[in-house]
């Protein structure tokens, strides 16, 4: 299997919601500038680097699939446009250069409105099929789990160092073992990171929104569970993508250490691990060393170090020396030639 179950927790849960493979690695690695680069001292630097609690380093990018419910009871309750408003804020929360974003929409049966599409800012293709979303017909969330597990699937064997996630949204009342048996075989094929659900609706039935979340031992809450189920605030959910509260990467946290010893505990990241340091580089060698904590409690470190040279030094005593024999030599050479 590629991959481990997941997930970063949300802050306000009431526990963490991490990884079930007590085998899962953290990891951590600084990506730019070099290990070794020198800068005139004084340079601000900004390093770049990426952390992850499953086993492999995160932030390559993300495909991510929306589930989204067109039954005929989103119709009701004000569902329907909950649903539009949240997609259309998500979408535009996440790291537009690194991520692509499918549409499937479900009632009776299921249908992909638009495979992975990269973000570009304006979205447009995305969010005009956010809108065609209707509202008719019955609620079969495992139908719409089964479409988006197809298409994460296929990406991963595309480039399996990519995140995969669906997140389904609805105002429930499907067959709530059919969403479970539907969610479980998805996360089976070790291809899926993670599964989060959002309730919509000011009426909305929780049961099915739960089962496709709820882990291996099919219960809510416990630490196996294959993502957040945040109920109806949709806030909270964008939280985790933008990693503002919560990662799609199974972190706790990092903590970076400075070349003079400060320790900057938790340290932000972005939903896919990315982190980044702006610092000034001070003369001789500048070692920093990140410590990422995994929510399966492993941790990893990563070291790095850049070098501050003085540019404004003047030239070294026998430099000069050596310059001003070969002025002696050069002057004596034109008084010769003139006798």
């Amino acid at each position: 299997m590629k991959k481990t179950l997941l997930l970063g927790a949300l802050a306000l849960a009431a526990s963490t919601v991490a990884t079930s493979n007590t085998q899962a690695a953290t990891s951590a690695a600084w990506l730019t500038p070099a290990d070794g680069s020198t800068y005139c001292v004084g340079t601000t630097v900004s390093l770049t680097g990426q952390a992850a609690g499953i086993g492999q380093v995160g932030g390559s990018g993300l495909d991510l699939v929306l589930v989204m419910d067109s039954s005929g009871s989103m119709s009701w309750d004000g569902g329907q446009a909950a649903q539009r408003n949240a997609a259309l804020a998500l979408v535009a929360a996440l790291p537009q250069a690194t991520t692509q974003v499918a549409i499937v929409d479900f009632d009776s049966y299921a249908t992909t409105l638009i495979g992975l599409t990269q973000l570009d800012g304006t979205n447009t293709l995305i969010n005009n099929k956010i809108y065609s979303v209707n509202a008719s017909g019955g609620t079969a969330i495992d139908a719409g789990v089964d479409a988006a597990s197809s298409i994460l699937q296929t990406a991963s064997d595309t480039d399996s160092s990519r995140l995969q996630a669906m997140v389904v949204m609805s105002d429930g009342g499907s067959d709530v073992d059919d969403a479970n048996d539907a969610a479980d075989t998805a996360m089976a094929t070790g291809k899926i990171d993670a599964i989060h659900s959002v309730g919509m609706g000011s009426s909305y039935d929780a049961d099915a929104l739960k089962a496709v979340v709820n882990g291996a031992d099919d219960t809510y809450g416990n630490n196996d569970d294959y993502g957040a189920f945040v109920g109806a605030s949709f806030n909270d959910l964008v939280s985790i993508f933008d990693g503002t509260s919560g990662n799609l990467v199974g972190l706790d946290h990092i903590d970076i250490t400075l070349p003079d010893g400060t320790v900057l505990s938790d340290w932000a990241t972005d939903g896919l691990g990315n982190f980044t340091l702006d610092y000034a580089l001070g003369l001789g060698a500048n070692t920093f060393l990140v410590t990422a904590y995994g929510s399966d409690q492993s941790t990893a470190t990563a070291e790095w170090t850049l070098y501050g040279k003085d540019c404004n030094a003047v030239p070294e005593p026998t430099t000069m020396l050596l310059f001003g024999a070969g002025l002696a030599g050069f002057a004596g050479f034109g008084r010769r030639k003139r006798s």
